[in-house]
């Protein structure tokens, strides 16, 4: 697993944008800027439908291949892998969070997308002349358009990730690089407890938003930013919580969890996914149904396989941290009994599909879930949640057998010849690779090392 991280990082290297007109103007097919900015897909082909720019870089995939990479200098002690994340991380701050990691007490925000090539004119209407340029952060709705002064909008998962990966480059540095990423984890902290504010009178209190933001109605910019939005299963982690000790908020997060799979099985009769959205108030979908389960959400990708291994994922990094530190009370217990349902479910598919190389990704309303496409970074989210699982000690047989076919999997979708080789890929003649998939897998392998 090594050579396969190996391998993977040469594709990295190999795919880096290396020439333009003018000093940022990249154009064509890469993974990854000069500067680490990483680009959310690697093709030319728009995000979401084209509701972003083919050359965006996003939140998600810039700090997920920082973690990938950290996590593979964990495993393999090799320093290059350090040298990338600290470069990725540093853009991180500098394109995203606006340059700056903030003092004691200060508000710290960051944006979602960046451009990560050759500039683009905005869509606005009014406003087509303005040039988006590359490094810039910008906004997609109502159109591709330029941020209003101070405007900033954060996707609620986001903040897990960053939380998570500050962690993590304040375990693996010294000196001020170390007081450096402890400032940003502290920091990311005090943003993260207002969702648990006093006045907040929500359910699930201690479940993520979807959105941290302060844009306000008509592109308006509001003095104070708040959480806003349903809850989607998949953008749950309570690892937060744990580094916080709060245990109450992460109880309450995980009953949301233990609700959405008691949904799904209502909806399908299956037990162990999560039903995708819960709305507590319409203020991101008019006409949402309340206090009730839903298909539908502000991002409509509902039915999307990677909202169901990332909340497995993370709720067994959770249990398996709480095994670790020896920590006891009902919202361990919880995660338990969230990670062995989807745990016992995804073995009792694989069991009854012996010769199927992907798991599901489609989870639709009121049918199974289904294999109809082939997505590397989503096996790889099942292999960690199951490698967390077998470090919590979740029935051995079960694990064991999961695991080995899903490292199996995921082997048989690295490319080994042409350009894209050591990428994971289904289609490597695309070029179709997108930059979280790669610090996902990575940090898979990592896991799968370290064992």
């Amino acid at each position: 697993m090594t050579t396969a991280i190996a391998s993977l990082d040469a594709f990295i290297h190999r795919w880096t944008a290396r020439s333009a007109k003018s000093p940022g103007d990249y154009s064509g097919d890469y993974i990854i800027t000069p500067e680490g900015l990483v680009r959310n897909n690697m093709d030319e082909e728009s995000g979401r439908g084209g509701y972003y720019h083919f050359r965006a870089s996003t939140s998600e995939s810039q700090v997920m291949m920082v973690r990938g990479y950290l996590k593979a200098y964990q495993a393999t002690k090799i320093t290059q892998y350090l040298i990338m994340a600290r470069t990725i991380a540093d853009a991180l701050i500098k394109y995203f969070f606006f340059g700056v990691i903030p003092s004691a007490n200060a508000k710290w925000h960051s944006h979602w997308i960046v451009n990560g090539g050759a500039g683009f004119n905005s869509k606005e209407t009014g406003h087509e002349s303005e040039l988006i340029a590359y490094s810039e952060a910008y906004e997609c709705w109502p159109t591709w358009r330029k941020l209003r002064p101070n405007e900033f909008a954060t996707a609620g998962d986001s903040l897990h990730w960053f939380m998570e990966t500050f962690d993590l480059l304040s375990l693996l540095e010294t000196a001020e690089l170390k007081t450096k990423w402890l400032t940003a984890k502290n920091s990311m902290f005090r943003e993260f407890q207002m969702i648990t504010a006093p006045q907040k009178k929500i359910v699930y209190k201690g479940a993520i938003p979807f959105e941290f933001s302060n844009k306000g109605a008509n592109l308006s910019v509001q003095p104070t930013a708040t959480f806003r939005g349903p809850y989607y299963s998949g953008y749950q982690n309570p690892v937060p919580w744990h580094f916080m000790k709060d245990y109450t908020a992460a109880a309450n997060m995980l009953q949301l969890l233990i609700d959405a799979q008691a949904a799904y099985r209502t909806s399908t009769t299956i037990m162990g996914p999560f039903a995708p959205v819960y709305h507590y108030d319409t203020s991101m979908l008019s006409g949402a149904t309340i206090n009730k389960f839903s298909w539908k959400g502000p991002d409509p990708n509902t039915f999307w396989g990677g909202f169901q291994y990332r909340a497995f994922t993370a709720v067994a990094d959770f249990w398996q941290q709480c095994i670790t530190s020896k920590t006891s009370n009902p919202a361990v217990t919880s995660a338990a009994t969230v990670s062995t349902a989807f745990l016992t479910w995804l073995d009792t598919w694989l069991t009854t599909h012996p010769t199927e190389t992907q798991i599901p990704v489609t989870f639709n309303e009121g049918v199974a879930p289904i294999a109809d496409y082939k997505e590397p970074h989503i096996i790889a989210l099942a292999l960690k949640g199951s490698l967390y699982c077998k470090k919590a000690g979740v029935n051995p047989q079960i694990v064991t057998r999961v695991i080995g076919r899903l490292y199996k999997m995921l082997m048989s979708c690295q490319v080994t010849t042409g350009d894209m080789a050591g990428s994971f890929a289904s289609d490597p003649n695309s070029h179709s690779f997108n930059g979280f998939w790669a610090g996902e897998i990575m940090d898979a392998l990592a896991l799968y090392a370290i064992g």
